[in-house]
C-alpha cells in the first residue's frame, strides 16, 4: 500500500509527449473527503440541496468551469483525465458518471480504496471502467 505516484507518458493529438504523474493515494483520499464535506453541507438544504449534491457527485469531474477537477481535486492540485489521451474530463459526462456512480453503492468505496491502493496503474475500478486516471496538475 505504497503512497507513491507513478508517471507515464501520454500522447496528445498534437503528437507531443507529455509526462503525467499519477496522483498519490493520500491526495486522492483528501480530495474525496473535501468533496464529501462540501456535498454534505449542500445537502443540508432539503430537496434542492440533495439534488445538487447528487448531481455534483456524479458530474464533478466533467463540469466545464472546473476543467476536469472537482473542488476537492482543485484544492489538492489533481485532475481527472482520459487514460489514453491525457485530456481533462471537461464536458465528458459519460466517463464522469461511470467513474463516480459506483461510489453511491453502499460500502463500495471501501472496495475502491483497496483496489486503488493495490493497482499498479493508480486506478480504482471506476477509473478502469471509465478509462480515466487522476493525475497531478502542473498548473
Amino acid at each position: 500500500m505504497a503512497d507513491t505516484a507513478a508517471a507515464s507518458t501520454v500522447e496528445h493529438a498534437s503528437d507531443e509527449a507529455v509526462l503525467l504523474q499519477d496522483a498519490s493515494l493520500g491526495n486522492r483520499i483528501i480530495a474525496v473527503l473535501i468533496d464529501g464535506l462540501l456535498s454534505g453541507i449542500v445537502s443540508l438544504v432539503p430537496i434542492v440541496g440533495w439534488i445538487a449534491a447528487i448531481a455534483y457527485n456524479l458530474t464533478r469531474d466533467a463540469l466545464p468551469f472546473l476543467d476536469g477537477q472537482s473542488l476537492g481535486k482543485k484544492a489538492m492540485k489533481l485532475r481527472a483525465v482520459d487514460a489514453e489521451t491525457g485530456k481533462p474530463l471537461t464536458n465528458q459526462w459519460g466517463p464522469s458518471i461511470v467513474r463516480n456512480i459506483v461510489l453511491f453503492i453502499p460500502f463500495f468505496a471501501i472496495v475502491e480504496l483497496i483496489v486503488l491502493a493495490n493497482n499498479k496503474n493508480g486506478q480504482r475500478l471506476g477509473d478502469q471502467w471509465a478509462k480515466t486516471r487522476v493525475v497531478v496538475c502542473k498548473d
